[in-house]
């Protein structure tokens, strides 16, 4: 070998080693930078004609695609779990202060007792005010189950703007990683990028990567149109405000997401997973099915104490005690009964005015004796009384129509938790996987050393051949 080549091979030598040295320092820099693929050196056999750039950028797609897809499941169970929680927690726990069940239990305790006591005020006062708390929960169970619906709608606007966006970026990113492909440039730091880009649009629907020609990608949504290459489609949605009981796709008062001018089913593979479908589910599925529950419960009280059945003083089907707002005669089952419900006008726990109808009948024209309990009976044995929800369920008193109703919240919630933790240990299994593919600190201090002695190798032969070169010139 010539004194030349050798000088060129180390020379070389030295230039890849600073090369190999920026690498472990990049890869350590960005160790914990989401989308960042790890920078390695190109062994020398692999470059053709010496055009290709030395380095490579390392990601496992098979891994990254199934890490991807795990989240998605996981952040649409995970979310479709919270609004489960918050549900049950709106119309609260057995045997817990201020839950439907305790309070009905109070209302029905309050009557008993009066019934014991009829010329006792505190005790007609202790019922008006247990019926106005129970009235003021189906009230404010009502509010909450749709701004639990409005929060899930805002949350879609946003991840939609979002999904948008992304899928801009990516088609941008495609376009310029290649151009710098067929330019010869560096495109690492681009498909850093974009691989983040995509792992959040990931979240948000369900997505395939496709590797395309000159580094490109294509995305594809799970019904397989394609979501971006070098131009995007367009998802479209309008925000609803002050989602009311009732608002639904079916009527036109809640909006479906559209694909490129095309509304997407409720059980579209598009919407399978991530956070749009998951939020979709609870404004238009959960939410609406806990809000039946409560409409229903609503119904059943009203009916129970309207009539002469429940109080003497009542035309057929006049309301009673509860009552609704404008509304004289029980109506027909609606959505949104929960929240128009009031206690009888005629009835003041306040100012304790009106009590003595509890006693004597809601339309009497005066005061009736002041020991006669048969009035406060009959409203306390309307509690008592079994009843059907619906037609061919089983017929019930009022508590366990209400305990009922909470046991199915309770039963669906545990549903979405048995599919939480399956997703959740499938997510943290392949995050750890996908992890382990990512920058090993070890193994790039491990390179460190290897680059120092590869560099203090080379260093010794151009020491040498300047040694030779030295003693050639004093010949």
């Amino acid at each position: 070998m010539s004194l030349g080549i050798a000088t060129n091979t180390a020379m070389g030598g030295i230039r890849m080693t600073a090369l190999g040295t920026r690498l472990v320092a990049e890869n350590l820099a960005n160790a914990e930078v989401d989308g960042y693929g790890v920078r390695s050196l190109v062994p020398s056999s692999l470059l053709v004609n010496n055009r290709n750039m030395p380095i490579q950028r390392e990601v496992n797609p098979v891994v990254l695609g199934a890490a991807r897809r795990a989240e998605s499941a996981h952040l649409h169970t995970e979310i479709r779990h919270a609004g489960m929680v918050d549900l049950e927690r709106t119309f609260g726990l057995p045997g817990e202060s201020g839950s439907l069940n305790s309070l009905v239990t109070q209302l029905d305790s309050s009557l008993r007792q009066a019934a014991s006591m009829p010329d006792s005020d505190a005790a007609l006062h202790s019922v008006a005010q247990d019926a106005g708390r129970l009235v003021a929960k189906f009230n404010a169970t009502e509010s909450a189950i749709q701004s639990l619906r409005q929060q899930a709608d805002d949350a879609v606007a946003v991840d939609i703007n979002m999904l948008n966006s992304s899928l801009d970026r990516v088609a941008a990113l495609n376009v310029e990683i290649q151009r710098q492909t067929l330019l010869g440039g560096n495109t690492h730091g681009l498909m850093d990028e974009r691989q983040r880009v995509t792992s959040e649009i990931a979240r948000i629907i369900p997505i395939t990567e496709i590797p395309r020609d000159n580094d490109r990608i294509m995305l594809l949504a799970a019904n397989g149109q394609i979501l971006a290459d070098l131009t995007h489609a367009e998802f479209g949605f309008t925000p609803s405000i002050g989602l009311v009981a009732g608002a639904s796709l079916s009527n036109g008062a809640a909006s479906p997401v559209s694909l490129d001018g095309r509304p997407l089913a409720a059980d579209s593979p598009v919407l399978g997973s991530g956070r749009v479908g998951a939020n979709l589910a609870i404004r238009d599925e959960i939410a609406p099915r806990a809000q039946t529950r409560l409409d229903t419960l609503a119904y059943d009280l009203l009916k129970r104490f309207s009539g002469p059945d429940a109080d003497a003083s009542l035309a057929p089907n006049a309301l009673g005690m509860f009552t609704l707002d404008g509304v004289t005669t029980l109506p027909a089952m609606a959505d949104g009964l929960a929240g128009r419900m009031q206690l009888s006008a005629r009835i003041n726990p306040d100012t304790g005015e009106g009590l003595w109808r509890l006693r004597s009948g809601l339309n009497a024209a005066a005061p009736g004796p002041s020991l006669d309990p048969a009035n406060l009976n009959t409203l306390s044995a309307v509690l008592e009384k079994a009843t059907s929800l619906q037609s061919g369920t089983p017929a019930r008193a009022y508590s366990d129509h209400v305990a009922s109703q909470v046991s199915a919240l309770a039963t669906a919630r545990l549903g979405e938790e048995s599919s939480l933790t399956f997703t959740m240990a499938q997510h943290a299994a392949l995050q750890e996987e996908l992890a382990a593919q990512g920058v090993d600190t070890d193994r790039q201090m491990q390179n460190l050393l290897t680059l120092e002695r590869a560099y203090a190798a080379n260093a010794r032969v151009l020491s040498a051949i300047d040694q030779m070169m030295r003693n050639l010139l004093e010949i």
